[in-house]
């Protein structure tokens, strides 16, 4: 079922000619010279174009500018009823956004249209679908169904002014998430209609080209495979699955599934289930988690960064219940998330951390060096999303108890065990500016509290240290780094948000490795031999290594497949308590 208010990429193709019907310029107010005799005048019946066709243009040699300075003729949009102009800025008397902007646009190309190729305007229609799929910009959908209108109508010259407005208002939007990146992330929808203008009105807007349309791209994703994705989950008929559709909440392989027909019919369409296979499973009387459905529901896991059991639990009904329209949003909304991001220089190393699929990634010269696992913070402290690099490696680091384990763990098993200290090998600061060591026996563990002590906790370099061998210093305001850590068990876990922000790696000695192997540095040890001297080591690095913490819960992958993880900070939907904004203020602390 198609879904008749969705305006897609390819309807650009049946774009009527955008003709130069007027002699010297189709958009001044005042008359002009008459149109050269080599250029084709578009008669009253409308031409259709060919996915491939380059709509005409007066050569530049012989386009002459008005006769006088003018103005853009306005009179293809007085009558129009515009619904979307009151949502994107509610508070212009226009019947557009950017009119002096639109303006200056049209004098710069001697009052020709802007928008007379289709490739132009088929990658600007695709990139403003990306933003009304992710709902984020109320008003953008309603603008694609209005342009769409004109263009049926063959109001040639109402369209390509609009389209110009649109431009403008895309362009307002980017620049205003990208400097408010957080706005992404609050579960809101964004209403620019206050702050319209001084975002969009940038020097480097006009011309209008595809070579700068394609720059505003998302950057990481096959844009167009993921655009198509997006279309897909949109024309989909809802499915009939929620979490409601399960009577118990496990189903071990084997067990027959209830509503069975609607999850063969879900995986199908989620790519997850072959066509025979379906076609089989659909004709029995009931649906077993055996055999081919089995194998789907372990590639849907995968999928979905779920352990790939076959084992029908919440977590797996949770996903199988979403609709596809959410699935679409989501992707839109995470494309959106995509073109926020830094874009990096492929000459220097940089590292992704994507918090809900618990994953480092290194990258150096374009290429992938290598992956890890990681853990991140719980949601009760998130791991905050900025943007920073390494500077410090340090090897057998000391662990600078924070206040709150301080508080909850420490002194009440020092109270309850004087020899807790030394066995986890802890002393005890007289504080972190005056770091003079304190003996426990000089304190009467019996009268303290934990919310008053005057002290510090400090545990020494060794195997058993809470940061592991080695940690990554960064500059940032929340005091978030990378670490190794001695709990290796923990990453077997497929739910990974276990820490108190900071973010442990499993590889954490192969990440060590290359560090010190991109110094490309003759007076660095090896990180072995720093290991073994089990003291502690500080080395500055000469040159960092960038680091993004990145929050991105739906993506097309390189081989075209779906990759969903769960919102593990519920960033993706409105939440009854209001999302702390220091914990997604997108930040960067390395100028780049």
């Amino acid at each position: 079922m198609l879904n008749p208010q969705r305006v897609v990429a390819k309807r650009v193709s049946k774009l009527l000619v955008l003709s130069l019907m007027v002699p010297g310029s189709v958009f001044a107010a005042e008359a002009s010279p008459a149109i050269p005799h080599n250029v084709a005048v578009a008669s009253n019946t409308a031409q259709i174009v060919g996915p491939n066709t380059v709509l005409p243009q007066i050569p530049a040699g012989t386009r002459k500018a008005p006769l006088t300075a003018g103005s853009v003729d306005w009179s293809s949009l007085n009558n129009q009823h515009l619904v979307s102009t009151k949502m994107l800025c509610g508070n212009t008397a226009s019947n557009v956004c950017f009119a002096p902007q639109i303006e200056q646009a049209y004098a710069q190309n001697k009052f020709y249209p802007l928008w007379n190729t289709v490739a132009l305007r088929k990658e600007l229609t695709a990139q403003l679908q990306m933003v009304a799929d992710s709902k984020m910009l109320p008003g953008i959908s309603q603008r694609l169904s209005e342009l769409n209108k004109l263009e049926q109508q063959g109001n040639l010259r109402g369209y390509d002014l609009l389209a110009t407005d649109t431009y403008y208002v895309y362009r307002a939007f980017l620049n205003y998430i990208a400097h408010n990146r957080n706005v992404l992330f609050l579960s809101e929808p964004l209403n620019m209609s206050q702050v319209m203008v001084q975002y969009g009105s940038d020097e480097d807007a006009y011309p209008m080209t595809i070579a700068k349309l394609t720059t505003y791209r998302p950057t990481y994703i096959p844009f167009e495979s993921t655009m198509k994705m997006i279309e897909k989950y949109q024309q989909l008929a809802p499915h009939h699955l929620t979490r409601t559709s399960f009577k118990s909440t496990v189903y071990r392989p084997g067990d027959v599934l209830p509503n069975g027909h609607d999850v063969v019919q879900v995986l199908y369409h989620l790519g997850d289930l072959s066509q025979a296979d379906h076609d089989a499973l659909s004709v029995q009387p009931t649906v077993k988690n055996a055999g081919a459905l089995l194998a789907s529901i372990k590639l849907f896991q995968k999928r979905h960064g779920l352990t790939p059991d076959g084992i029908v639990g919440s977590a797996t009904i949770k996903q199988l219940a979403m609709p596809y329209s959410d699935i679409a949003r989501l992707l839109a909304l995470n494309t959106l998330r995509m073109s926020a991001l830094n874009r990096h220089n492929d000459t220097r190393a940089h590292i992704w951390v994507n918090i809900p699929n618990y994953k480092l990634e290194l990258y150096d010269n374009g290429q992938k060096m290598f992956e890890s696992k990681v853990i991140v913070g719980r949601d009760t402290r998130p791991t905050n999303l900025f943007s920073s690099a390494i500077t410090t490696m340090v090897v057998n680091p000391y662990w600078n108890v924070p206040v709150t384990i301080k508080q909850h763990d420490v002194i009440p098993k020092v109270k309850l065990s004087r020899d807790y200290l030394k066995a986890h090998n802890m002393q005890i600061l007289n504080s972190w500016r005056d770091r003079t060591v304190v003996p426990p026996s000089s304190i009467d563990w019996e009268t303290v509290n934990p919310k008053t002590f005057p002290h510090e906790f400090q545990q020494g370099p060794g195997p058993h240290n809470s940061l592991g061998r080695v940690k990554f210093l960064m500059p940032n305001d929340y005091a978030i780094f990378l670490h190794d850590t001695p709990s290796r068990g923990l990453f077997n876990r497929n739910k990974r948000d276990l820490s108190s922000g900071c973010v442990r790696v499993e590889r954490a000695d192969d990440l060590a490795n290359y560090v010190i192997d991109y110094q490309k540095r003759n007076n660095i040890d090896s990180f072995k031999s720093m290991l073994d001297t089990q003291k502690n080591k500080v080395v500055s690095l000469s040159k960092r290594i960038d680091v993004d913490f990145v929050y991105l819960t739906a993506w097309v992958d390189q081989n075209g497949h779906l990759q969903m993880r769960n919102d593990i900070y519920g960033y993706d939907s409105p939440q009854a308590t209001p999302i702390k904004t220091k914990f997604v203020t997108m930040k960067d602390f390395v100028k780049r």
